[in-house]
This record gives structure tokens, sequence and C-alpha cells, in this order.
């Protein structure tokens, strides 16, 4: 806000915010009090303090410590709402339960991270020799969303904590929010890829390779460059990008996702079986991304994708059925060359390359707006109900 002297000046979050973190801190030391698992008592309680000290670090670390089948995730993380230079994070809470089984099962994933960072397809100094050592993945079933979470699109997974200074020195947590996915699954990606792609492609359609690629886009959210040198100075690449860095972040973590599945396809970590259906996949994920809207971070760095891709030849239209499909030779170089391009952009902090890279890409061409447009029955999106909320009133 001005001060008086027409200045502009920052309002912590602490004070403009009061009349709400109040009492959302005392429920949480509600809580606290009432759970006897140590670690989230601690979480709980220190998230509470922070939401007088402005000072996040002690709760964020606590956050990646959480070992509970009650899996809460409550604070101000995202930044897309904030349009002019996406630094101003928004509040958002979930509450969900752990999946153990599930999580169980993806346990190995973690201890592939460092490899892939060590062969990212980028110049060997802008990768990271040495990772947060954590990088747990949770598996979860959504009970409870609210704040930001809980308007418009609805969050299928999420990697936290966003602050550079946690993540370099303890990692970061994959989130994977699994009933959530499996609903988006259902009423949203199969319809949509019965009609966009063809005929034969869409048969390779099934729920675990797009859980699958979800997970991928988490975890390469926190590999990849983040703190960077720019003329001598440290920085970061939220600072850098600035408004067009949330656009260009999920670009990143979407095709690199594809590149990490590859590259452990290869390596045999992964099922050479799952090769084919991830990628016919992601371009049925494709068309429901880009129906959030080129303007919207995911739909925006979709379309930045989608059309670098049909440019290489890595998608294929067909006019007669105006369906698609994927090449996936090219489809392979590709997506390895594009992970490339990015990553080093945010590792050079080249705001302007940035946005010649945006601006050449993200538009909806004609192919894409002929199969777009027969899509208008099917959702954009799910709008969960909340029974809970009903009975807690």
């Amino acid at each position: 806000r001005r001060t008086a002297d027409r200045k502009l000046t920052l309002i912590p979050y602490n004070e403009e915010y009061k009349e709400f973190l109040e009492p959302a801190a005392k429920l949480l030391r509600d809580a606290a009090a009432l759970t006897t698992n140590a670690s989230l008592k601690s979480f709980l309680t220190k998230r509470a303090d922070a939401f007088f000290s402005n000072d996040y670090y002690a709760s964020d670390v606590a956050w990646m410590d959480l070992d509970s089948p009650i899996e809460p995730t409550i604070g101000p993380y995202e930044v897309y709402m904030d349009e002019l230079f996406n630094y101003k994070a928004a509040f958002e809470a979930f509450i969900t339960i752990r999946n153990d089984e599930e999580t169980k099962k993806l346990a190995s994933f973690s201890r592939q991270l460092q490899d892939i960072e060590n062969n990212l397809p980028i110049n060997p100094k802008y990768r990271n020799p040495k990772l947060g050592a954590s990088a747990p993945i949770r598996v979860v079933d959504e009970v409870l969303v609210g704040g930001e979470a809980r308007a418009g699109v609805q969050t299928a997974a999420f990697n936290l904590p966003n602050d550079e200074r946690v993540t370099r020195e303890k990692g970061s947590k994959r989130v994977m929010l699994r009933n959530v996915q499996e609903a988006k699954f259902q009423k949203v990606l199969a319809p949509i890829a019965g009609i966009a792609l063809d005929a034969v492609q869409r048969g390779k359609i099934s729920f675990e390779p797009f859980f699958t690629h979800i997970l991928a886009h988490e975890l390469m959210h926190g590999l990849g460059p983040h703190t960077v040198t720019v003329d001598g100075k440290q920085t970061t690449v939220r600072q850098q990008m600035k408004e067009l860095g949330s656009a260009l972040e999920e670009a990143k973590a979407d095709i690199s996702g594809l590149f990490a599945l590859q590259y452990l396809i290869d390596k045999g970590v992964v099922a050479k079986s799952t090769e084919e259906p991830m990628y016919v996949m992601y371009l049925a994920g494709a068309f429901r991304s880009v129906r959030f809207g080129i303007n919207e971070a995911h739909g925006k760095g979709m379309a930045l994708q989608f059309n670098y891709l049909f440019d290489a030849g890595a998608f294929e239209y067909d006019a007669a059925s105006a369906t698609f499909k994927v090449n996936i030779a090219k489809m392979k170089e590709a997506s390895q060359r594009l992970t490339g391009d990015i990553m080093t952009i945010q590792a050079e902090g080249s705001y302007e390359q940035a946005k010649a890279l945006l601006e050449k890409y993200v538009v909806i061409r004609p192919e894409m707006k002929t199969v777009l447009d027969k899509l208008t029955d099917i959702p954009t999106d799910i709008a969960p109900s909340f029974p809970l909320v009903d009975q807690l009133k």
C-alpha cells in the first residue's frame, strides 16, 4: 500500500491477514494438542508460529519430516495468482490421508533423482552435483482442500516447499493426490483421448501412465536450475523470470518429466512397456491442459510444448479424421531438446529468451482449435464436493 507521502511499502502477511491468521493458528495449536504423533505435533505447532512471525523455514523443515497417516499442507505456497512478478504466494490448505501401500511402490523413484540430475541435457556446469538429501514421495487421498487450491483447476499433485533455501539444504516433498487424479482421468482425460487421438493410439490410454507422468512432473520441479548466478550475482530462477516464471517452470516439469521417464526406461528402472502409453497419455493430456486457457500457467506452458513438438514432427495431425498421433522416435529427440532449451534459459536467468520462446509458441493453431472445438461436451475439470465440510458446520 502507499504511505502518507505516497510511497509504496510492503505489508507483511502477518499484519495484513492478522484477522484470519490468528484464529487459524489457534486451530492448528488445538489440533497439535490432540495428536500423539510427534512429527505432526511439531509441524502444526511450528506452522502456527510461522503465521505470526512470517518465518516459515522451521515449519517447512518440519513438514518435510512429517511422518503421519494424516498429511496436512497449509500455508502461503504457490505464486500463480501474482500475475505481476510471480513473487507473492497465496494461502492454500490440503487435508489428506496417506496411502501407505501406494507410497511404498514409489520409494524407488526418490533414489534415482541425483542420477537423473547428473544426466540432464544441459551444460554440466548447470547441474546440481548435490541435491537436497530428502526427497519423500507421498501418495494420498484428498479429503478437504481450501484457499487458492479450492478455486479453479483442481490440483492433482504438488512439489513443495518452494523456498530455495529449504530445497537446497533439505530437498522437497512430492505429494500425489491419487483420488483427484483418478477422477480427472475418468471424467476428463479418457473422454478427451477418445476424440482427440487417432483410433489406434487411443487404445493405449490407461490411468497408470497418467499417474506416472504426473509423478515425474512433480519430481522434475525439484531438479534443474533453481539458484543461479547472473552477472556475477547469486539469484534465483523465480526472481529472474518474473511473471514468466510459472509458465516456464510448468513447461519444464512436463517435458523434463518425459525425459526423466525415458532415461529410466533406457536404464531398465521403468518397464519398456511404459514407453508408448506414456507419450500417448502426454498428448491427450496436452488438450486437457490447454483447455485451462493459455493465460494460465499450466495452459500456457502446455501450448509452448505442444507447438514446439508439433513443429518437430513429434505430433502428427490427420485432417480427414481431425485427430493427432505421436511419432515416438521424433518425440524422444524433441522432448530431450526442449528440456535442454528451457533449463538453459533458466540457468542463464535470461528473461528475454524466456519471453521470446513463449511469444513464439504460446498460441492456439488451427489444427489444435479444430480438436478443441470437438471437446465442448467434456468438462474442463472436476469440481470436488467435500461432505466433511457440511458435517463440521
